[in-house]
């Protein structure tokens, strides 16, 4: 089986402190600067995660956040603790230095360290600035910082203000994040906790959710490339080229012809052809192409346009792969840029027969039914032939072209209105209606011999759900009418895509 769209990077690999202001509705934010460094050096803690959310109750989502608070506070004090050097710290455990002075000589690293200078600037952000005029619990009042207190502070005292310190600025960035930036309604902290895990720990997680039960797993993930996307153009703490494509090699090397990835193309790059020349050299399969990130297949400005161009000859050249993003909604920023991802672009590319061959994959297969702005596609829950029908039907464009075009497939991912039974079978009514359309146009591919299956493992949805979303596919794909496809979609579709040997 083979699960084909994963996201393996962290909070690292992104320009954290422009994704979170935009949420925020802004280019730039003091506060959302300083909540991505906290972010950025919690990344990759060796701090045992704890029992997945999924399998906690809570009484409401406030007790859940309250939880999800908890667990960053576990982290960073583990994290305090370990910048201390203490060995004997380390093996102990916070409470056993308690009572020793903060201005002891074992603390003598941890008051230098960066994750306390991160700390000590938080407590000094001006939230009404920020935007935030809320109230909040009375943990959360403390005074400005650390210093101001008595220099006899006591360790343990400090961890309580440097706890309620970390819990303020989550929970108060989070709130004036809006849930819908990205489209659907998103929990940020869960996601901020996805994106807190080692490349390997997430490898390790997306594996272990679909259980032991199965065939031989192998996953193909996709790097972003972000920075240029945002006003300010930011860097992310890793650079794209060369550490982020060097440490996703490592990765890949070490789990040999089970993890296989995408590096990212940008045309805003002035050197994309060497980073792309060089993601191929170092093994990666091809690219992703974000739209929403700014830019499109077609109709952009002269410059950037040429370079678009000149990546798909490059790309048709070397048959390397484009794996799309295609809904209206996504990972866009605050100009709310989703209709960029329109298939329509796509049908205008591939019916030019400079780049009929294009080897692409359509991402999400247009998506459930979604809006942004004036744009509304019906996607895989149109309930009509009405619908269906749509000109903004992003699904049933993805199924024209696939069905056209001999090197175009789709994924099926991230759509989660599939969890509820009744929207599945309108999803099966409408794989029919795609199937019936390719035959009455003599198109010459069967929609089920190019759509494959992928998760976007990497949203909350999809890491809580892992194997759930997979028994949504196993129980369609088991019917009698699609058995006979039931290893095209799993693998073999997604094999021909990558051009892997079966």
């Amino acid at each position: 089986m083979l699960d084909l769209h994963t996201h393996l990077f962290n909070a690292r690999y992104v320009p954290l402190a422009s994704v979170i202001a935009n949420a925020m509705g802004k280019d730039e934010s003091h506060l959302a600067n300083q909540v991505a460094r906290l972010l950025e050096a919690l990344t990759g803690s060796s701090y045992p995660e704890q029992i997945s959310l999924v399998e906690q109750q809570f009484q409401d989502e406030d007790a859940h956040d309250e939880y999800r608070l908890e667990q960053f506070w576990s982290i960073t004090e583990h994290e305090l603790l370990a910048a201390t050097g203490s060995l004997d710290g380390m093996s102990k455990g916070a409470s056993a230095l308690h009572g020793e002075s903060l201005a002891a000589p074992v603390f003598g690293l941890l008051r230098s360290s960066n994750l306390m200078d991160i700390i000590e600037s938080l407590s000094k952000i001006d939230y009404a600035a920020e935007g935030w005029a809320g109230a909040l619990p009375s943990a959360y009042a403390t005074v400005a910082s650390y210093k101001s207190l008595e220099a006899s502070l006591l360790f343990g005292d400090f961890l309580a203000w440097a706890k309620s310190v970390v819990k303020k600025a989550l929970r108060v960035v989070t709130a004036l994040m809006d849930p819908k930036a990205w489209g659907e309604v998103e929990n940020y902290l869960e996601f901020f906790l996805t994106m807190l895990k080692s490349e390997e720990t997430m490898l390790a997680k997306v594996l272990a959710g679909y259980g032991n039960d199965l065939p031989p797993l192998q996953i193909s993930h996709y790097m972003m490339d972000m920075q240029m996307a945002y006003a300010l153009h930011k860097p992310p703490y890793y650079s794209f080229h060369p550490v982020q494509v060097d440490r996703m090699q490592t990765l890949q090397r070490s789990n040999p012809s089970r993890v296989f990835g995408f590096s990212a193309f940008d045309p805003r790059r002035d050197d994309w052809r060497l980073r792309a020349e060089e993601s191929l050299a170092k093994g990666f399969l091809g690219f992703k192409f974000y739209p929403a990130m700014g830019y499109k297949p077609t109709g952009n400005d002269p410059d950037i346009q040429a370079r678009v161009d000149a990546f798909f000859d490059f790309c048709v050249e070397r048959d390397a792969a484009i794996f799309v993003h295609c809904t209206p909604q996504g990972f866009q920023t605050r100009l709310k840029q989703g209709a960029y991802a329109h298939p329509k672009h796509w049908r205008d590319v591939l019916g030019n027969t400079r780049w009929s061959k294009l080897r692409l994959c359509l991402g999400h297969a247009g998506g459930g039914r979604m809006e942004n702005g004036s744009l509304k596609s019906p996607g895989w829950m149109a309930d009509s032939d009405k619908e269906w029908a749509d000109t903004d039907n992003f699904a049933r464009i993805v199924t024209e072209l696939c069905t056209t075009h001999p090197n175009v497939y789709c994924e099926i991912g991230y759509i989660t209105a599939l969890f509820e039974n009744d929207k599945r079978e309108i999803f099966v009514a409408n794989i029919e209606r795609a199937r019936r359309a390719a035959v009455e146009g003599n198109l010459p591919y069967d929609l089920l011999d190019k759509m494959a299956y992928g998760s976007d493992w990497h949203m909350p949805d999809m890491v809580d759900n892992t194997r759930k979303y997979l028994d949504v596919f196993l129980e369609i794909m088991n019917r009698d009418t699609y058995k006979g496809y039931l290893d095209q979609f799993f693998w073999k579709n997604a094999y021909r895509f990558l051009k892997l040997p079966s």
